[in-house]
């Protein structure tokens, strides 16, 4: 081998690709007696629809920092001696890239991984070429389809991670030795179904037992490291590039230090405990397991079931997500999966290819320094409003349950009687200058995770009637949509206190919040106009607790996997019990402080009967329900309509309903750009309005969202 002093830096214009769209870069790891050695490899091109058989790496970066590095020793022409030389060049490795290699080399040469070259993001793109990796990106569905496997690599051996592989694939064979293999020649059936079908089978009953006794003592043997720094919290499952790399070839294959198990051995004890948790007679299966199982799957295997949801549907349900519901569940919908990039840009490019409505949305990545994250989020956005005909991907706005910091305080400031410092920042990012970068109000910031809309759980709404396409109106700029639709009323009082989600372990802002509620009834009692909204007069004694149970939840009653179907009298119940524990705190003439304060203290005699009836309504599906409620206000309109939006609401606020979405949105007028231009401050339920009985009476008017 030559000298390291005579290494030259690796130049990729050495291995140019002659068309960043056709061609891809490969390497050929050169073996080696010893992990110590050094790297070295062999880098050429290949056509896309044309590779040799390779090997495509999915990994986690981990720290950018290149503080490695591996000879390339490829052909070089000298055009004067008019021969072939052998070069050696230098090419910087990051940390964990440089330790896989080494892996790599010894699996190959234990025959644990085939010896054939191989596709490494990190190596066969040159990462400071933007137009390059612009369209490299763009073929990574390709990429990884038409690979001969896909590696997962998750990192060298630790915290006891070789038991763990054991028991993955020990447990794994034995589920498709005894069950069957899922989506293969002999079974279109997914695991899942398998062990439906088998349900009734002891050997069921004991491939549970075994896998969650395994888990169970390495967990103890551990003293739950295996949970918290083990396998399944290694960073590979964090990184939102591995989603892609994963989902799209059906030989894959996790490589932890000198163990390879297949996918589909893992994915088979995945289905287990997944499985175990829906079944209703578990306690009869699983006996004294019952209590664990359900920390298990919290701590460790809800990860691995989403990763192995995508890939489903990737590879072999026939309806695959789209963008939108993608990036919804991935950013949006509460989980421990909440994957990250180094770049906010790849929040959207990295899901390209696994979505089923890519082709239709003409999003291509751009990774030109003057392409901005709220550039790329906006024309996500506007694509998918306009390829669907729905605005319902607005309902995540920047200002959604938990928006954007600073939006928020730019809307929320009690010294800005008009948002002036918004206008400010939006113009600033249309001329762009990444320091003053803001979304427009309507557009979801990916950025931040946010919480449950109010449709989409169960009940589905219909504010707008009939009119579910979206009527979307021409503007003159990126950030501006036009929509159509109508105005329900002007927001005049607002709750005091926001809606909390630990009414349990602190009960005074729960209390502070009903106070709050109960105000805007009185004031809405009070008022004459509010009396005959619909044509008829209101009982206000029915009136309070009909509106307040579907306000508090925006009138979605989950209920938990195997229980019976909600009946009303079950929401009912669920709901006096908190009510009852509300009022016996509430109600008390005396100062009732000292009591709380006391019971907190451990004083048993203090209301026991109300701390009972909340352990009740902790245990129903009203509490899960509650949780849609958190962060949110009350509100009371002009007319008097109550309904519950965001934290940041505002007298002067207008609800209105928006053809193309089935639930009404509060906006708030900027004058000073015209009488139809809005900011768009979120969704909201709105009672009276949710079953579309406005929509064929309601003027239209036009709306423009900035």
């Amino acid at each position: 081998m030559a000298d390291p002093a005579q290494k030259k830096p690796f130049s990729y214009d050495s291995v140019p690709l002659s068309d960043p769209s056709t061609e891809i870069r490969l390497l050929e790891l050169h073996p080696a007696s010893r992990y110590s050695d050094d790297l070295y490899c062999r880098i050429y091109t290949a056509l896309i629809s044309q590779p040799p058989s390779y090997i495509a790496l999915s990994y986690a970066w981990g720290d950018n920092t290149k503080t490695h590095d591996i000879s390339v020793v490829n052909t070089v022409k000298d055009e004067r001696a008019c021969t072939d030389t052998t070069g050696h060049s230098s090419l910087p490795l990051t940390s964990s890239i440089d330790t896989c290699l080494r892996h790599l080399r010894e699996l190959q040469h234990r025959e644990q991984v085939e010896s054939k070259p191989l596709w490494i993001d990190q190596i066969c793109i040159n990462q400071e070429d933007n137009e390059e990796k612009s369209f490299q990106v763009l073929l990574m569905k390709d990429i990884f389809s038409s690979a001969r496997q896909v590696i997962v690599w998750l990192g060298p051996a630790a915290d006891d991670s070789d038991k763990v592989m054991d028991a993955f694939a020990e447990i794994g064979q034995e589920f498709l030795n005894t069950i069957g293999v899922p989506y293969s020649d002999e079974n279109l059936y997914s695991g899942i179904d398998l062990l439906d079908a088998n349900i009734d089978q002891p050997l069921v009953a004991y491939l549970l037992r075994k896998a969650l006794k395994v888990f169970q003592g390495l967990s103890e043997g551990l003293g739950n490291r295996i949970n918290k720094k083990g396998w399944v919290y290694r960073s590979w499952f964090t990184r939102l590039w591995t989603i892609q790399e994963f989902c799209l070839c059906k030989d894959t294959a996790f490589a932890c230090g000198y163990k390879v198990v297949p996918e589909r051995l893992v994915s088979a004890v995945n289905d287990l405990i997944n499985r175990s948790m829906m079944l209703r007679d578990s306690e009869g299966l699983l006996k004294r397991f019952d209590a664990l199982l359900y920390r298990y799957y919290l701590s460790g295997f809800e990860i691995l079931e989403r990763v192995f949801e995508r890939r489903r549907h990737s590879l072999y349900l026939h309806l695959k997500e789209s963008l939108q519901e993608l990036l919804s569940d991935l950013f949006i919908r509460p989980t421990h999966l909440y994957v990250t990039c180094t770049d906010e840009r790849d929040k959207v490019y990295g899901l390209l290819g696994i979505a089923g409505d890519v082709d239709g949305l003409g999003i291509r990545p751009d990774y030109s320094t003057s392409t901005t994250i709220a550039q790329v989020f906006t024309q996500t956005a506007r694509a998918i409003i306009q390829k669907n005909k729905s605005l319902e991907i607005i309902r995540y706005g920047s200002l959604g349950p938990m928006s954007s910091t600073r939006l928020a305080e730019s809307l929320s400031s009690p010294e800005l009687d008009q948002p002036s410092s918004f206008l400010t920042s939006l113009d600033a990012e249309i001329k762009p200058k990444k320091e003053t970068e803001l979304l427009p109000s309507w557009v979801p910031d990916w950025k931040y995770r946010t919480g449950h809309t109010f449709q989409g759980i169960r009940k589905v709404f219909s504010a707008c009637g009939k009119s579910l396409v979206a009527d979307i109106l021409p503007t003159s700029c990126s950030t501006t949509l036009g929509v159509r639709g109508f105005c329900v009323d002007t927001i005049v009082n607002i709750g005091d206190q926001e809606a909390p989600l630990d009414i349990y372990r602190n009960i005074l802002p729960g209390i502070a919040f009903f106070d709050s509620f109960k105000r805007l009834i009185i004031i809405s009692e009070q008022d004459e106009c509010a009396k005959n909204i619909d044509g008829t007069t209101i009982n206000y004694d029915d009136y309070y607790d009909d509106t307040l149970k579907q306000l508090l939840i925006g009138d979605q009653h989950i209920v938990l996997k195997g229980r019976p179907k909600l009946a009303d009298r079950l929401m009912q119940s669920q709901y006096e019990y908190w009510m009852l524990y509300y009022d016996i705190w509430a109600s008390r003439e005396d100062d009732w402080k000292p009591h709380i304060a006391a019971y907190e203290a451990g004083d048993s005699q203090s209301i026991p009967a109300a701390q009972l009836r909340m352990r009740e309504f902790l245990k129903s599906g009203f509490f899960m329900s509650w949780s849609i409620a958190n962060g949110r206000r009350p509100y009371l309109t002009k007319r008097g309509y109550l309904g519950m939006g965001s934290a940041h609401l505002r007298p002067g606020d207008k609800v209105v309903v928006f053809h193309g979405d089935t639930i009404p949105y509060v906006v708030r007028p900027v004058p000073e750009r015209g009488d139809s231009t809005y900011i768009l401050v979120g969704e909201t339920y709105c009672e009276r309005v949710m079953n579309g009985e406005l929509a064929d009476t309601a003027e239209r008017e036009d709306f423009y969202l900035i």
